[in-house]
């Protein structure tokens, strides 16, 4: 098998790297992983409270397919839902040579939404116990 198709091996590497830097980089999707695009009536709390028990130990990146004509109603929207965040569509703060913004891991519905929030919940509730920390 695939060594990153382990999902124990997918959940040490977030540990590991949390424990190395002190944070994690998230790109995170906005359709359909914080907002109801279709507006079908459907939720994303759990993803948002999520996001907010990470503020203090994450750089939110919003990745979104939307054009910018959009970002100011995105702004918005993770203003009024308490969401921190860098930018929309911007760099993290690890500067790569290509397109793809560099992250930690990426939250977004069409990419193993169940899995990423399964072991960030796993890996916030560690680190707030005490039993991981930033090794320096």
């Amino acid at each position: 098998m695939d060594f990153y198709l382990d999902e124990d091996h997918c959940y040490q590497r977030l540990e590991d790297e949390f424990k190395k830097y002190g944070k994690l980089i998230f790109c995170v999707d906005f359709d359909d992983t914080l907002y109801d695009f279709h507006k079908v009536g459907r939720t994303y709390d759990d993803v948002m409270n999520l996001l907010r028990e990470w503020e203090d130990y994450s750089e939110v990146i919003i990745l979104t397919g939307n054009g910018s004509d959009k970002y100011d109603m995105i702004a918005n929207y993770l203003q009024n839902h308490k969401i921190k965040y860098k930018g929309i569509n911007c760099d993290s703060s690890v500067p790569v040579g290509g397109r793809k913004t560099y992250a930690n891991v990426y939250i977004d519905d069409r990419g193993g939404l169940p899995l990423v929030y399964k072991h960030l919940k796993i890996l916030i509730s560690r680190i707030k116990r005490g039993d991981i920390k930033h090794e320096f």
